[in-house]
């Protein structure tokens, strides 16, 4: 209990470094830092790597039709000349 309380004080005084002295607000970060990934397997981690590029697929499409849809709206109605002599 007492290793802990020191882990944590330790951590709070190198975060008041790192903040301009500024303490942090909350403890999360003490504990989620320990709380890192696993690191994947080759297999995971290339089908991690397709379902990210078919994600960035899918949004490229989408943005690709809202362009050509504006390209199709336009200026309607409107003339090139302004009616000015």
């Amino acid at each position: 209990m007492e290793k802990m309380l020191g882990e944590r004080r330790e951590w709070v005084n190198d975060m008041r470094g790192r903040n301009l002295g500024k303490p942090p607000e909350d403890c999360k970060g003490f504990y989620d830092r320990k709380n890192a990934e696993t690191p994947l397997s080759p297999e995971e981690e290339a089908e991690r790597q397709a379902a990210e590029e078919e994600e960035a697929g899918a949004k490229g499409k989408k943005k690709e039709k809202k362009k050509a849809e504006k390209k199709k709206k336009g200026k309607k109605g409107k003339d090139d000349d302004d009616g000015k002599p």
